[in-house]
């Protein structure tokens, strides 16, 4: 039992280290709004909990649809950070400044 937990604790770290990269290199594209479509934490049969978050964005009047995860530890953490995303809500992207198909969410990072 511990082994799999280990497991499971891996994987949440690993995934916030991805997140982090994200982030770190997109520190400086510009920020615009995007508006959620839809969130959920799905019940994880194996692995670490994972909210996703599908959203889009409009860039130059050409929309984009996108979505991002976060990793949880718990399903209550997780089901409860999905429920803060309402469709139809705004919240804050950056956007690839090249490529604007590609976006970074992270919407309580900055305001």
């Amino acid at each position: 039992m511990g082994g799999l937990f280990l497991d499971i604790f891996i994987e949440y770290l690993f995934r916030i280290f991805l997140r982090a990269v994200r982030l770190f290199r997109s520190r400086n594209w510009p920020v615009i709004n995007a508006t959620v479509l839809s969130a959920g934490c799905p019940q994880s049969g194996l692995g670490c909990t994972v909210a996703n978050v599908d959203y889009e964005y409009a860039v130059d009047g050409v929309k984009y649809a996108e979505s991002f995860e976060k990793p949880f530890l718990s399903l209550d953490a997780g089901m409860g950070y999905a429920q803060q995303f309402v469709k139809g809500t705004e919240f804050r992207v950056r956007v690839h400044p090249v490529d604007p198909s590609r976006s970074v969410a992270a919407p309580q990072d900055w305001s």
